[in-house]
């Protein structure tokens, strides 16, 4: 497996300025352009991206701040309603509508020279599918997270864009985050000494929204694959580490969703330096905690810790430390920075933080968590 990229805040900026990868959104290498002039977008040398699946993530945070992004622009779209949803997100946006696919069109793509990059954005079952035939036809691709259902897809997606030269990513925006960053920072840092444990937690009351995450072929698991990957990169990027075994507890008290989609996980997670991550996901309530243990005392990142940037504008945050005023930085569209950072790497031809091996890692630690609850919630290595 090719190594995956060192994930400090140092690591990153140090790496990121060497290779001329802005870490920044206001240092784009590109030329500027009208946003609402789509020809010259493309003569400015931006990229061009196509979004695969006009769920509400796409409409509420990607296609927003693709608007706003430095470095891409917004060139088309997959989706099952071309003459619906196609048609109006083309005449919002300013695309051409013969850039309206139906899922059965990528191959061509391969054709279609205003696109570059593919980010797919289709229910977990699909992600595969829809990154290979990307790949295939050409087109770098960012793929949502959790990267697939399963480690054996995520290989055969980082093997197809091997083979065709592609760069694929995983969409884990909050590694370009400034309070995740400080977060980081702190901790490698030793600021307030080492590190000994973390606690975080992601749940929503999800009732009956997003009927797809109902159905485990497509949803692969319950509350803990739906945003538990947030809590498991948390724990990675904190520690700079793979965590050497986890001990998974599921609950559904109230028996709202069928065999395989839990409503609630509480699970420990032991990394190799020693330190203690507790992770909680749940769909009963709403929740969201990032704090890290310290020897001189605890550091949290507040205000929505892992939530997302919507509607064109941004999800504030701070963090909050052992004494003194919280550390404010200007909150960012986090889904246009993602973006922006892709492009750039792909542009220099260096290496992505986020690559397919990372959303790798990170489902082998989940099959890992569900194998700890298939067997009575024992300690499973990972």
């Amino acid at each position: 497996m090719t190594p995956i990229p060192p994930t400090t805040r140092r690591a990153f900026l140090t790496g990121a300025l060497a290779f001329g990868v802005p870490p920044l959104l206001g240092l784009s290498p590109f030329a500027m352009a009208d946003p609402t002039d789509f020809a010259a977008q493309r003569a400015a040398g931006k990229l061009g991206v196509v979004l695969i699946g006009l769920g509400g993530f796409s409409t509420v945070s990607i296609a927003p701040e693709l608007a706003s992004a430095k470095n891409v622009y917004f060139a088309g779209v997959v989706t099952g309603d071309p003459n619906g949803k196609g048609r109006k997100f083309a005449a919002q946006y300013g695309f051409p509508e013969k850039n309206i696919f139906t899922y059965d069109q990528i191959p061509r793509l391969a054709d279609n020279k205003d696109i570059d990059i593919v980010h797919v954005v289709t229910p977990n079952g699909l992600h595969a599918a829809h990154v290979i035939a990307a790949a295939q036809a050409g087109k770098h691709v960012m793929c949502e997270k959790p990267m697939a259902t399963s480690s054996a897809e995520c290989q055969a997606m980082i093997d197809a864009a091997r083979q065709a030269g592609v760069y694929l990513g995983v969409d884990y925006r909050l590694h370009f985050e400034p309070h995740h960053q400080e977060m980081i920072r702190l901790a490698t840092d030793k600021v307030y000494g080492a590190v000994k444990a973390l606690s975080t937690e992601f749940s929503w009351s999800r009732g009956n929204g997003k009927p797809w995450l109902s159905d485990k072929k497509l949803a692969g698991g319950g509350s803990m694959f739906d945003t538990g990957v947030y809590r498991i990169q948390a724990g990675c990027y904190m520690t700079n580490e793979t965590p050497l075994a986890v001990t998974a507890v599921p609950s559904s008290p109230d028996k709202k969703y069928p065999p395989g989609i839990e409503e609630c996980m509480s699970v420990i997670l032991e990394y190799p330096s020693g330190i203690v991550q507790q992770a909680r996901a749940s769909y009963e309530y709403g929740s969201q905690s990032f704090s890290v243990c310290a020897e001189k005392g605890v550091f949290s990142c507040t205000r929505g810790s892992f939530a997302q940037s919507a509607n064109g504008r941004p999800s504030p945050k701070d963090v909050v430390l052992p004494y003194g005023p919280p550390f404010k930085a200007a909150d960012t569209l986090q889904l246009a920075v993602l973006h922006d950072q892709f492009a750039a790497a792909i542009r220099t031809k260096q290496p992505f933080a986020c690559p397919g091996e990372m959303g790798l890692r990170d489902i082998r630690i989940m099959e890992a968590i569900y194998l700890s609850v298939a067997q009575g919630s024992k300690r499973v290595l990972v």
